[in-house]
């Protein structure tokens, strides 16, 4: 056991590493933990390694989970200004689409080079591959932090657990530490995947993969409290077994939720969310009899408003005893049956694609068990930051900005 740190970080993730460099600052001697063989992994992937790492607008209700009423007051208090300022202030030049904030090379290397670099002018220790078996209070006050692979203990008189949830496991976040944590006595809200695709019931789906649609979904939950209706809008993407899309990742927490609960979880599409159902019955009308074309296949005709294969899928299995290939004089009532289920289009869930296809975990340890500092109410010392925690944001910045400023509260509250 060699010197006694002011504070002691597990994961060098982006909550880590900012609460390591605010703390520092403060002129605490501060260690890093990663299990990992070089910090920063996750962060390598966000965004598709673009790093969108805050949003332009944050509105209520970004934020989910137990403990989202925290997570809008610290972003409030650490808000996108004062992390634009932090990041440029650094040096990095920044852009945005839309509202959406990158590094204006849109490379995720930019941000993780900047907070390394931080590090290694504050003189903050980061060491990689050590995986922390046990976490305990020390007689002499602060904590004992075990490293299991060479047996190593650190003393700290802080310790922030910031090892994410369980999503994205291939890159360091999979529960881990979740044993230590209760044996710490500390409550976890069960971890599901969240901001993840959708399985689908449906198999013949599967014909449409890499079909994008932009459309209109409604998310129609029904467990044994009731039903409960969710709805975004967006485009879509039909994969292989399941569906995606910006839309479909916002409510997935909701539908994964349902489903965990025994319920029935069903997505309803508008695939012409601008137009009235009266409105489409007359443009398929027109498609259908074209200029009297009497070698005009159903498909055809369909295909002059849908993706191919979308068509294809809905005369084969939705209009049943329709034949694609062939000319058929479709009347008025026909039009109108096809226009209504073009505007309710749906498509029964059965599961998600798990935490390996998940940007972010719903559920964590329990905000009711910390401070308005992220410090533990039951373990003075000890505190919680980033993913870790009973929070997930929608997609478009939030998470990564919640793992800024959860970060930055905790460095505050530690000093040398």
């Amino acid at each position: 056991m060699g010197k006694k740190y002011d504070l002691l970080v597990v994961g060098a993730g982006p909550a880590g590493l900012m609460a390591a460099i605010t703390a520092a600052e403060n002129g605490a001697e501060t260690i890093l933990l990663e299990r990992k063989d070089v910090p920063c992994k996750k962060l390598y992937a966000t965004g598709n390694g673009r790093c969108n790492f805050t949003n332009l607008k944050m509105e209520e209700g970004v934020y989910r989970g137990g403990g989202s009423r925290l997570a809008e007051e610290l972003t409030d208090e650490f808000d996108r200004n004062d992390l634009l300022h932090f990041m440029q202030s650094r040096g990095l030049m920044t852009k945005h689409i839309g509202d959406y904030v990158y590094p204006y090379n849109e490379q995720a290397g930019a941000v993780a080079a900047l907070l390394l670099s931080e590090c290694r002018r504050l003189g903050v220790r980061i060491i990689c591959s050590a995986q922390v078996g046990d976490i305990k209070k020390s007689d002499k006050g602060g904590f004992e932090v075990f490293v299991s692979e060479n047996k190593t203990v650190y003393e700290a008189g802080n310790v922030l657990i910031a090892v994410g949830g369980k999503a994205s496991p291939a890159h360091g976040s999979d529960g881990n530490l979740n044993r230590v944590i209760r044996s710490l006595g500390h409550k976890i809200i069960p971890q599901e995947p969240a901001l993840v695709p959708l399985l689908f019931a449906d198999k013949s789906l599967s014909e449409m993969a890499g079909v994008r649609v932009k459309c209109g979904v409604l998310l129609n939950c029904h467990t044994k409290d009731g039903q409960r209706c969710y709805r975004e809008r967006g485009e879509i993407i039909f994969n292989r077994d399941n569906i995606s899309g910006i839309p479909v990742m916002q409510l997935s927490r909701f539908a994964v939720m349902c489903l965990k609960e025994g319920g029935r979880a069903t997505l309803e599409l508008d695939l012409f969310p601008d137009e009235t159902a009266g409105e489409v019955s007359e443009f398929l009308a027109r498609a259908f009899t074209g200029c009297g074309d009497p070698h005009r296949s159903s498909l055809e005709a369909l295909s002059l408003c849908l993706h191919d294969k979308l068509a294809s899928y809905i005369l084969k299995v939705k209009c049943s005893g329709s034949e694609p290939e062939k000319a058929i004089k479709w009347e008025k009532q026909q039009t109108d049956r096809l226009a209504d289920l073009l505007k309710h289009f749906r498509i029964k869930l059965c599961g998600n694609a798990g935490f390996s296809r998940a940007q972010v975990t719903a559920g964590g340890v329990s905000a009711d068990e910390v401070s308005s500092r992220l410090e533990s109410r039951i373990i003075p010392g000890l505190f919680f930051a980033g993913e870790i925690l009973d929070v997930d944001g929608t997609c478009g910045g939030y998470n990564l900005h919640w793992a800024f400023a959860s970060g930055r509260k905790v460095g505050e509250s530690v000093k040398r």
